[in-house]
């Protein structure tokens, strides 16, 4: 297995020996730090990878994608044809069923070819650094408009934070910041946890101080944002790296051991001090926070969070339109005679995966989870025959991922373009590593 090395080179350097490589990873910035803004930029770097890797394909005659991986998409394309054709067949609403069309057949065949497009060492770690880099750049973004909004600190003349507000909790007394990278971060973060965890003194160009100020910064950003599914996904993260690790080599368990030490002993203190700090300010209110924390996990007859109720509401009435056809659903695009979430994509339902059951039917539900779980199990086939640098590059993906289709049961992250990377992009470095480890028959 090649070593990842000059994992340094600069911006201006993969720009002109790398063009595919900066365009991809411009395209995974924008959808990572401005979910649903900078379309215009997003559509012509779409287009610009779309043409180049097609073309390049052609030139070669070779589709560089596994068996495994070309069987999967040809599933999960598949599936979303064929509810489709039960969403009409039940005569659902034609503009509701062709709204749907979008995240379940169109989106998927681009995130194909892209899969496609992935089959270079140096673009595959120039993609991962992105994504600690943006991350970084998200927290700050976050802290950055808390402070503005809160009028901690002047309006910066040079910085716009235009894409955050202010969320007023009146329940919990809360004020929360909100930025679309939220969403973002229910992946970034797991995935940042983890890459620390496996890192030695340098990886991938990274320096240990650098990730574990960018994982103290995050922390910082998740509790002024007061989101539950990411509070979570902080100790998702390390959880999951655990238990994945079981299936890595012996020398990225060693190194696991040896980083939760320093992050147990070292890390909670200086987290205890920043967080003493930040609630003597008066910056955050830690103990709302908790409550509020708390509360998602409350019993439905002592609900005071209003969010919450309504999911247990929501599970109760699409489990009821379910049962009314229990097997195959009512298909794409169908709304629920009980429940109507949303005036503007009344087919969407905060819980997706008892959407996706009322829609589906059991046998459509069971399928897809399937095509869910089956990047896990494959990745961990993988940390199985690998060594270290394995395991760096691929498992906190596979943490990442994991944490993030957790949060998805509560709300539909995944039937945005703009998020759909979170699965998509983990399963092409499984295509990539899978040819570099095994070198299988390819389509």
């Amino acid at each position: 297995m090649q070593s990842a090395t000059n994992t340094n080179k600069s911006l201006l350097y993969t720009l002109l020996n790398e063009p595919l490589t900066f365009f991809g990873g411009l395209l995974l910035f924008l959808m990572v730090f401005s979910p649903t803004y900078n379309m215009a930029f997003k559509i012509v770097f779409i287009i610009i990878l779309l043409i180049t890797v097609i073309c390049s394909r052609i030139l070669f005659d070779k589709l560089n994608v596994t068996k495994e991986v070309f069987l999967w998409y040809a599933i999960l394309i598949s599936h979303g044809i064929f509810f489709t054709i039960i969403g009409f067949l039940n005569k659902n609403n034609p503009y509701f069923v062709l709204r749907t069309t979008t995240y379940n057949i169109i989106w998927p065949v681009f995130y194909f070819i892209f899969t496609i497009g992935l089959y270079k060492r140096t673009s595959l770690i120039f993609l991962i650094r992105v994504l600690v880099i943006t991350n970084f750049i998200v927290s700050l973004y976050l802290i950055g408009s808390a402070l503005t909004l809160l009028h901690v600190l002047p309006p910066l003349g040079f910085l716009s934070f235009s894409m955050s507000q202010l969320d007023y909790d009146t329940t919990a007394g809360l004020v929360k910041v909100q930025i679309p990278a939220i969403i973002s971060m229910m992946f970034t973060v797991p995935f940042l946890i983890s890459f620390t965890l496996l890192s030695e003194k340098r990886s991938l160009g990274f320096k240990k101080w650098f990730l574990y100020a960018s994982i103290l910064l995050s922390i910082i950003g998740i509790i002024s944002s007061a989101r539950r599914a990411l509070m979570l996904n902080v100790f998702f993260g390390v959880l999951f790296t655990i238990i994945f690790s079981w299936w890595a080599n012996y020398s990225s368990r060693r190194i696991l051991k040896k980083n939760m030490i320093w992050m147990v002993c070292g890390g909670l203190i200086i987290l205890t001090g920043v967080l003493i700090a930040v609630a003597d300010s008066g910056f955050i209110d830690l103990s709302l926070v908790f409550q509020k924390f708390s509360e998602a996990f409350a019993s439905k007859e002592n609900l005071s969070d209003k969010s919450v109720a309504i999911r247990y509401d929501q599970f109760d009435l699409l489990i009821k339109s379910w049962l009314q056809k229990p097997l195959l659903g009512h298909g794409h695009g169908a709304v629920s005679s009980f429940v109507v979430r949303s005036e503007k994509t009344p087919w969407m339902y905060e819980l997706s995966y008892v959407a996706l059951l009322f829609q589906t039917g059991i046998i459509g539900l069971l399928i897809y989870l399937a095509l869910l779980g089956w990047p896990i199990y494959k990745g961990l086939t993988l940390l199985r025959k690998g060594n270290h640098e394995t395991a760096l590059l691929l498992m906190p993906l596979m943490v990442g991922c994991t944490c993030f289709l957790i949060a998805n049961g509560t709300n539909p992250y995944l039937q945005s373009y703009d998020n759909m990377w979170t699965l998509f992009f983990p399963v092409a470095v499984i295509n990539y590593l899978t040819k570099e480890l095994s070198c299988p028959t390819m389509v």
